[in-house]
């Protein structure tokens, strides 16, 4: 017998991820709109956001005219969360900002940007100032919030009791929704590995790895150099740029960042020493036209390669499959843990 689903399947992929995630939101509200904050306290993280949502308990509370004091006082916010679901990250300003109108007086209200990955920190940043704009000139309180459909899971599983039954099965049919629309990316795992033959002394160095622009790649959160049928170094990836250097002026300049925010000044030498070097020692012109993935360190490791063939060039690790962990150490332990492995 089919198992009976609590989340539609099979439409509109955007469309059916945000009427079930608001299925989701309205059981867990139905259920305890003081759980649903807590819910709701979660996914804003570390935003020093507070919302209250839960009902409220007062004594001796006089009234608004200010003519009479009750003995007791039992009130429940009005709410409103606007999700606007994106599943390859691209956002309109000007269509969220039209989705503000959607708000009226509610007393909590809530813009959530919903997708498989967090929006970048240049978004979010616009679309802040945006809703603050609308905000003085409306006199309204929007919050604008950005969460992952894994962050939804991992926050409502915090919020549930062991005796929650009901309400866990809800969440594994979500969960499940999710996973089979592919919204629950590893993006914190992934590991690339790139062959690094020529310049592998260059990229543990300096902690940076660079690629013409015109070569894409998936999402990834760790880097790892292959030289000699093995994986010699891994580090994280802080930052993703296209720099470009004029030897001549010695303008440096950020053309587009793909991850994290600018450049420090450390990154910014360590970019332009790998530029020279690529020149000096390769006879190579990386000056502009190249994308450089910037690392605090690449960490020693030697994750070897079983198998005759040697990579010819790159492959995806998930590393918490591979190292068999659920949340993943420090760059340094990684690399020791990746040596006591190896891969065909």
């Amino acid at each position: 017998m089919s198992r009976v689903h609590y989340f539609q399947r099979y439409s509109q992929k955007e469309n059916v991820a945000t009427n079930n995630t608001l299925l989701l939101f309205s059981r867990l509200y139905n259920h305890s709109p003081a759980r649903f904050e807590d819910f709701l306290n979660a996914l804003s993280g570390d935003s020093n956001l507070t919302f209250e949502v839960g009902m409220q308990f007062a004594q001796q509370h006089g009234n608004c005219n200010h003519t009479s004091v009750p003995d007791g006082l039992m009130t429940q916010k009005s709410i409103k969360v606007v999700i606007e679901t994106k599943l390859y990250g691209d956002y309109g300003i000007s269509q969220l900002v039209n989705h503000l109108d959607s708000f009226n007086a509610e007393e909590v209200q809530v813009l959530l940007l919903l997708d498989p990955r967090q929006p970048t920190q240049s978004l979010m940043s616009k679309v802040i100032e945006k809703v603050k704009d609308f905000n003085h000139e409306r006199h309204q309180g929007i919050t604008c919030l950005a969460t992952t459909f894994t962050d939804i899971i991992k926050h409502f599983e915090s919020v549930l009791f062991p005796y929650d039954i009901e309400l866990m099965e809800i969440l594994e049919d979500y969960s499940d929704f999710c996973a089979s629309m592919d919204l629950l990316p590893r993006d914190e795992f992934m590991m690339r590995a790139i062959v690094t033959g020529y310049t592998f002394e260059q990229n543990m160095q300096f902690g940076v790895y660079y690629d013409p622009i015109e070569r894409g790649f998936a999402s990834h959160e760790y880097l790892g150099l292959y030289k000699n049928k093995s994986i010699r170094g891994v580090g994280r990836v802080k930052k993703i740029v296209h720099a470009e250097y004029d030897k001549e002026t010695k303008d440096f300049a950020i053309v587009k960042v793909l991850k994290g925010e600018g450049l420090t000044q450390d990154e910014i030498q360590r970019v332009i020493d790998i530029m020279h070097t690529a020149e000096n020692i390769h006879g190579w012109d990386v000056y502009s036209g190249h994308h450089f993935f910037v690392t605090d360190k690449f960490e020693a490791t030697d994750f070897d390669k079983q198998t005759k063939y040697p990579l010819l060039r790159s492959k995806f690790f998930d590393l918490g499959h591979v190292l068999e962990l659920e949340e993943l150490p420090n760059d340094k332990e990684i690399a020791a843990l990746l040596s006591d492995n190896s891969w065909d």
